[in-house]
């Protein structure tokens, strides 16, 4: 356990090693010894100690070998690194030794009380920048996953730094293809007087909030978002730019104009219907909402409602005032309030009035309003009983219906429909009354549908009656649109009827194909991504390293006198080079193996897994037939993906010692097995935290198949193992895939 810290001293003097560590033990630091350069990375990579104390002169290497090892792991990036020498002290060996990452060069001898002094400023040190890093780290993760675009905007307008919302929300495919543009080259020019005047405004008060803008996406496609911005400080407290946090406000603008635009509907309906519309607080205590009709209806003002709520039920009859006050306050709440009573209107008249409510609860279900309509009958009461309750209740939903509802008779002829119906089909009530319902069916439908109704109309149950149905229907300038229908029989004397229930599902479908094709979008960018960093490796990174490595070896051509110290350096280099570059050809290779275009599967998952065997203890079996007839591309990428991802988790997670590999054709199918010797794990239980990376990968895999047409299998179980079986329909993969991918150039 670390006390104060935990120090690595690398010397091949017994004694000085014991000097130190006895001095630095007594200050409260725990400390580990290596005699030689190699006991000491193998200590540093094992223990990761706040400090080493490095000898230059080691017997097996360099201490600035040993440094520039530790320097170049970044898992040691937290690892501070001082020098000790009483040899190797001239200038030169100081900066040879900071000039390969050392935090410290101390000359010997030096006195215990320096030592101690210099370290716990080192250590301090190290742990007030490892704070900084990881505090750093902290932030730049808690921007990327905020909801909202995150930007830096240079004064001057330039971009500065985005997160990924930034680059989502206009439509750009990376961060760096944003960078550096301009904010001015993302607005329209009406809206370029107003940033300028509004990052002026900002660098002087320091910070403005919730500035409404047009912006435009990379297809020129505008936008309305809203900005909050604070001024960024540099270097002696000077504006470096403004931290800005941009929010799409689109959907919300549409909301708020959407419900502008039905409270001014509701307006129009409420001052325009001959019912009273009334609105109060659960106890009845207030009205806060009634119509004009009142005024007509009951004889008085509104404003003598809303200062004495009890003006309605003193109208009320005296014989039926007391039963209607006390289901006013019971069955209202209920939602069962629907009465019929009479009210006195101040001239003597006498109207009959048919008053309906029900209750509005909050989020949490408590009740918070009542909301009703009080309606005049006093026309119609003579003719109640033959019209009967239902045929009101029957207007009122058809009105309020969301969904198209369409009667018909007998020989399918539409004889009532509401709003909606009209909404939906885009056709005026006129135009369809007297039609066939056949009218809004494709023609492609109609014999089924017809055949339907037929069944329906001779009593039978035919495909459409009692059950929800979805097909297309027809708009009145002919285009389709998915549809539910549902089709009832109302029972009466003589010829049947019917009701047709329609409801739109064109959205419904779409965000369903939506999200079923997400996850083989983000597949398809998964491997876009692999390629074109691949790509840049290649014609980038390796190149310029490439170069390098030949410019050093030109120079110690032209420097025949170079000393042996200096050449060595060289020669150090060049060799790093070297191991460089063919790591970086690891990495292209595992993101687009050439293998996989040139070879064919077996081939490639056969080199990738020699690749793993080579740096990790896992022995592979790998059972590969060679086809002299290849799978189609986006098969074979697919399957070396799922091993790829696979054999990743087996390394991270199983704990495993050896694999097997298993790829095999049975009846028309390419089946793969992979399984390992590991720890197993329940796959029902797999839940995030720890194993949310392997719930990831076993999610890719899965998606990965499907796409293909197959299915995946995964077996497990705690200590016995874990075995993954993919099986490819050979004739589904081959129609499912897509054309055949240019090649990535050989890394």
């Amino acid at each position: 356990m670390k006390k104060n810290g935990l120090i690595l001293l690398v010397d091949d003097d017994s004694a000085i090693r014991e000097l130190f560590s006895t001095c630095l033990s007594q200050e409260g630091y725990e400390v580990l010894e290596a005699a030689t350069g190699l006991e000491g990375l193998q200590l540093a990579q094992a223990r990761q100690p706040d400090l080493v104390l490095l000898d230059v002169g080691l017997p097996d290497m360099s201490g600035v070998e040993v440094c520039r090892q530790i320097k170049s792991d970044p898992k040691l990036q937290d690892v501070f690194v001082a020098f000790c020498s009483g040899e190797a002290t001239s200038d030169t060996h100081k900066v040879s030794g900071f000039q390969t990452g050392a935090d410290e060069y101390l000359v010997k001898p030096f006195g215990l009380q320096e030592l101690v002094a210099r370290v716990q400023t080192l250590v301090r040190l190290r742990n007030t920048t490892a704070a900084l890093r990881a505090s750093e780290e902290h932030h730049r993760r808690l921007i990327d996953i905020l909801p909202d675009a995150v930007c830096l905007i240079h004064p001057k307008g330039h971009l500065l730094a985005v997160n990924s919302q930034a680059v989502a929300m206009l439509g750009y495919s990376n961060t760096d293809e944003l960078l550096h543009k301009s904010i001015f080259a993302l607005t329209p020019a009406e809206e370029h007087d107003r940033i300028k005047h509004d990052i002026v405004v900002a660098l002087k008060a320091g910070i403005i909030r919730n500035v409404e803008y047009i912006m435009l996406k990379k297809n020129g496609a505008p936008f309305r978002v809203e900005l909050s911005a604070t001024v960024s400080l540099g270097i002696n407290n000077q504006p470096a730019g403004l931290l800005s946090v941009v929010r799409d406000i689109t959907e919300r603008k549409q909301a708020q104009e959407d419900l502008e635009a039905s409270e001014e509907r509701f307006r129009q309906l409420a001052n325009h219907i001959r019912e009273v519309f009334w609105m109060s607080n659960a106890d009845k205590s207030k009205i806060i909402y009634v119509s004009p009709a009142y005024e007509e209806i009951w004889g008085q003002t509104c404003s003598s409602l809303y200062s004495s709520p009890r003006n309605w039920v003193d109208a009320i009859h005296p014989d039926e005032r007391k039963l209607v006050l006390e289901k006013s306050l019971t069955k209202q709440l209920a939602g069962e309030y629907d009465e019929i009573y009479r009210i006195i209107r101040p001239d003597g008249s006498i109207r009959w009035i048919q008053d309906r409510a029900f209750p509005i609860r909050d989020a949490s279900g408590n009740i918070y309003r009542i909301v009703g309509i009080a309606d005049d009958i006093t026309k119609r009461k003579q003719a109640w009983d033959a019209l009967g309750e239902s045929e009101a209740r029957k207007r009122a939903i058809m009105q309020a219906a969301l969904d198209g509802i369409i009667t018909i008779d007998h020989e399918g002829r539409m004889i009532e429909l509401n709003a909606a119906a009209e909404k939906i089909f885009a056709h005026s009530r006129p135009k369809l009354i007297g039609e066939n319902v056949m009218e809004v069916v494709p023609t492609s439908f109609r014999a089924w549908f017809q055949n339907g109704l037929a069944n329906c109309f001779t009593g039978d149950k035919g495909p459409t009656l009692g059950s929800r149905i979805e097909m297309p229907a027809l708009r009145a300038d002919g285009s389709r649109f998915s549809a539910e229908f549902t089709i009832t029989r109302i029972r009466l004397t003589g010829h049947p009827m019917f009701t047709l229930y329609i409801r739109d599902i064109t959205q419904l479908k779409r965000t369903e194909a939506e999200l079923r094709s997400l996850p083989q979008r983000i597949i398809k960018a998964q491997e876009a991504e692999r390629s074109r960093i691949a790509q840049e490796l290649h014609d980038g990174i390796n190149q310029l390293i490439a170069s390098v490595k030949m410019r050093l070896r030109k120079v110690e051509g032209n420097l025949p006198d170079l000393k042996p110290a200096a050449r060595e350096i060289l020669q150090r280099c060049d060799r790093l080079l070297v191991k460089v570059l063919e790591e970086n050809r690891r990495i292209a290779h595992n993101l687009r193996p050439t293998d996989l275009d040139h070879l064919g599967l077996a081939a490639a998952v056969g080199s990738f897994c020699s690749e793993v065997q080579l740096r990790t203890n896992l022995q592979f079996q790998c059972r590969l037939p060679v086809s002299s007839r290849r799978l189609p591309p986006v098969v074979e990428l697919h399957l070396f993906r799922i091993v790829q991802e696979a054999i990743n988790n087996i390394e991270k997670h199983a704990r495993a010692k050896s694999v097997t590999v298993h790829l095999r054709y049975q009846e028309g199918s390419a089946i793969l097995n992979i399984q390992d010797d590991g720890q197993g794990f329940d796959p029902k239980t797999l839940k995030a935290g720890k194993k949310m990376r392997h719930g990831l990968g076993l999610t890719n895999m899965r998606e990965r198949a499907l796409s293909l047409g197959g299915n995946y299998e995964i077996k497990s179980a705690p200590q016995q193992g874990t075995t993954i079986t993919v099986r490819v329909p050979l004739a589904v993969a081959q129609r499912s895939t897509a054309p055949k991918r240019k090649r990535t150039a050989a890394i």
